[in-house]
């Protein structure tokens, strides 16, 4: 199954490219070149496969929309009408999508382009999101205006101060003020070794409400605890849900409980290591430890209104804990 997505995947950022092979490998690193070359030409087939399928269904694939989207407006058979283009969520945008903006904007040059983003919460480079396209703004679209929303409705200021904090101690992020109208408990964020899940559920029990949601997250889908097949019979009272940060994006919830914080194999921040195609065909990565995976906790914590509980690996902590101790996140051995 995993081989599987991983195909998937690497097929899927070969037609995000949008060149011929021989672009690619062309535009490969030279050190790692020949290797390119040769993962490349084993996935040949699959590639000549899925577009044989495609064909056949009379179907397009995303990537081929923009890529003939693309190609419609550089040979002017599409003149843009449109003076104002709005992109949400544009810290996702990927090289791709940005040279579609690019097209458009050159059939019309009285279009502006507003972009709303957060480069905090630019968790996608995986899937081929290119996040200078939204800290260089500049330097890619040409000289513009910014503007900060500087209040959050989300979450309350001590757990803000603590999310701020860590996401912010990478120098490449955008600096910025954020306020909350809430101040929060004492304790917003906090430190409980994994095996007190279930006490922590026991005293949730106790006082959350039953309209009030409890989001469980974990950096991958299959490390849900079994404990939590049983949650309905267990904690009737509670509404738990469970889902991979990557997932909750956009979510939100009264507490949230964030689970693998060790490291390691299956840890947070995860260690798996990108292959030549993902080297090659991905945005380059950040200078800075462990970058997107610092947002993707960024956003697991600022899925939780009111507080947030972080389950560690005590004999193994995640890299991460100290430096959320040390931004003040309380720190307990039992709930």
């Amino acid at each position: 199954m995993r081989l599987a997505l991983k195909l998937e995947r690497w097929v899927g950022l070969m037609r995000e490219h949008g060149g011929s092979q021989a672009q690619m490998i062309e535009d490969a690193p030279e050190e790692i070149r020949d290797l390119f070359q040769k993962r490349i030409r084993l996935m040949a087939p699959l590639l000549k496969a899925w577009k044989a399928a495609l064909k056949e269904e009379g179907a397009v694939d995303f990537p081929g929309l923009i890529q003939q989207a693309i190609a419609v407006l550089d040979k002017g058979r599409f003149i843009s009408p449109w003076k104002h283009i709005l992109v949400d969520e544009f810290q996702d945008i990927s090289p791709q999508r940005a040279k579609l903006l690019e097209a458009l904007r050159k059939q019309n040059s009285r279009t502006n382009l507003f972009a709303v983003g957060d480069d905090w919460q630019a968790i996608y480079r995986f899937s081929g999101a290119e996040l200078t396209l939204t800290t260089a703004f500049t330097q890619h679209f040409g000289d513009s205006d910014r503007r900060e929303l500087d209040t959050t409705y989300r979450f309350n200021r001590r757990l803000g101060e603590i999310a701020n904090g860590f996401i912010q101690q990478n120098p490449h992020q955008l600096r910025k003020a954020l306020n909350s109208l809430s101040e929060g408990p004492k304790k917003a964020v906090t430190i409980l070794p994994q095996e007190r899940l279930e006490d922590l559920l026991n005293k949730l029990s106790g006082y959350v409400k039953p309209e009030e949601r409890i989001l469980i997250l974990a950096r991958y889908r299959y490390l849900k605890p079994d404990v939590l097949d049983k949650a309905a019979t267990r904690w009737p009272k509670l509404n738990i849900e469970f889902t991979t940060i990557h997932a909750s994006k956009g979510q939100q919830a009264d507490y949230v409980i964030i689970l693998g914080l060790q490291e390691g194999k299956d840890g947070f921040p995860a260690t798996t290591g990108e292959s030549v195609i993902e080297q090659v065909l991905l945005p380059q990565s950040e200078d800075f430890p462990d970058a997107e995976e610092r947002r993707l906790l960024y956003v697991a914590l600022t899925r939780a209104r009111h507080q947030v509980w972080l389950m560690q690996d005590v004999d193994k902590p995640s890299v991460f804990v100290d430096q959320l101790k040390r931004l003040g996140a309380a720190v307990q051995r039992k709930p």
